[in-house]
């Protein structure tokens, strides 16, 4: 099989000492019977098959919007619309094929992300959107449904969370009719990009070093979903200039429009939020006992924070934006994926990867127009994701003793 090509292609080079998990030589660890422990998995060791059995994963609370009405849109959607042979991860997948029809669009309809593109490309932009958007709130509800919950799931569902983060960012971007024709429109463009991607890499470090995703009950990621889906068909048909058509004028700053005012607040109110997470997280008096204790999450979300700013500045050079905005999103989705390793699988996994900073700042130097040289770029970041999702998901189908395939579900035991 393809995939099997791509999960055996020796990478042990970009993380020194053979963490890809490419060697299929060493049996489970895991496996009870004399059969099963007979069967050789990727990245089969002692501690890595016991990270695996003893990751738990715990639901966050419901935030607001989910206590209104997306819970029961959601059970109705599982319950009415779901057969049961439908696998979790085949959910969440076909979602992230739905923003990938999106980002297609937007690339297509407003290349200089100035909010120029057709009303109805915002209209079924928006629909895409909240059709991932379920996709992602129901793969969970299958999963119990069909009782096929496992790590996988978690990480199949974060690596694609990771994907639609960027394409919300470009999304916001052109709602605010920012554009890139200017250095300081790029740069303040590129600045937004890289923001969504900070803050989603420490959420991402707090929830796996705590176990739990951090979220305001009152106002987070599914509403600001919400909102912005609304006002890309809102603003799709008036215009974007209908931010500023009432305005206020305020110390400092001076006139501002009102509704663009309450966009800045609510971006400030994420950045708060997320500050405010992060300090609690790392000044726990204890260790969570699934966290590798000589892995410093601090060190870990400022290392996020760097190759963010970096990916930040590649965008902002690159002739191309489109080519490495694409390119750098497959790699922010890897290394996002990396961080989540350390907890599911293995506690040692070196999160510094030289091919993925060599890649981002080859797209610095294509030249615009040129797609041999900037598709071959996308392709080495595309082979990179797919190398790591397939080891690490061989990893742990082979710890759980889980089909290999992760689009089918484990046979039904009888009631």
């Amino acid at each position: 099989m393809p995939i099997a090509a791509v999960r055996r292609a020796r990478l042990d080079v970009l993380t020194r000492g053979g963490h890809d998990g490419s060697n299929e030589d060493l049996v489970c660890y895991a496996q009870k019977n004399e059969r099963e422990a007979k069967r050789a998995h990727v990245g089969a060791s002692e501690r890595t098959c016991a990270q695996v059995h003893s990751y738990k994963y715990t639901s966050p609370p419901s935030t607001s919007f989910e206590k209104l009405f997306l819970e029961r849109w959601w059970t109705y959607v599982v319950e009415r619309w779901c057969p049961l042979w439908v696998a979790p991860n085949a959910l969440t997948f076909g979602g992230l094929m739905l923003v990938m029809v999106t980002y297609a669009l937007y690339w297509t309809h407003t290349p200089v992300l100035a909010h120029t593109a057709p009303s109805w490309m915002y209209a079924v932009s928006a629909v895409l959107m909240f059709a991932y958007q379920t996709a992602d709130g129901i793969d969970g509800k299958q999963a119990r449904r069909t009782k096929s919950g496992s790590p996988l799931g978690e990480v199949v569902d974060h690596g694609c969370d990771a994907i639609c983060t960027c394409v919300y960012g470009i999304i916001f971007v052109d709602l605010l009719a920012v554009g890139i024709a200017t250095p300081a429109a790029r740069a303040f463009a590129v600045m937004m990009m890289t923001s969504s991607r900070i803050f989603f890499a420490v959420d991402t470090v707090s929830s796996t070093y705590t176990g739990l995703l951090p979220v305001n009950t009152a106002f987070d990621v599914q509403e600001m979903q919400i909102l912005l889906q609304i006002s890309m068909i809102v603003f799709g048909f008036v215009g974007s200039d209908a931010m500023n058509a009432f305005t206020i004028t305020l110390p400092i700053i001076g006139e501002r429009g009102v509704v663009r005012l309450l966009v800045d607040g609510g971006a400030l109110f994420g950045v708060r939020s997320r500050a405010m997470t992060f300090y609690r997280t790392v000044t726990a008096k204890e260790v969570p006992p699934h966290w590798p204790k000589h892995r410093n999450p601090t060190r870990i979300a400022l290392f996020c924070i760097v190759n963010e700013l970096f990916h930040g500045v590649c965008l902002y050079f690159a002739p191309n934006l489109a080519l490495a905005h694409a390119t750098s999103m497959l790699l922010f989705a890897e290394a996002e994926m990396s961080i989540m390793r350390l907890r599911v699988s293995d506690p040692d996994w070196p999160l510094f990867n030289w091919l993925s900073g060599f890649i981002m700042i080859m797209t610095t130097f294509v030249p615009a127009g040129n797609m041999f040289i900037g598709g071959m770029l996308l392709g080495a970041a595309l082979f990179l994701l797919l190398h790591r999702s397939a080891t690490l998901c061989a990893q742990v189908t082979g710890c759980l003793g889980m089909h290999s395939n992760i689009f089918i579900l484990p046979p039904r035991k009888e009631e």
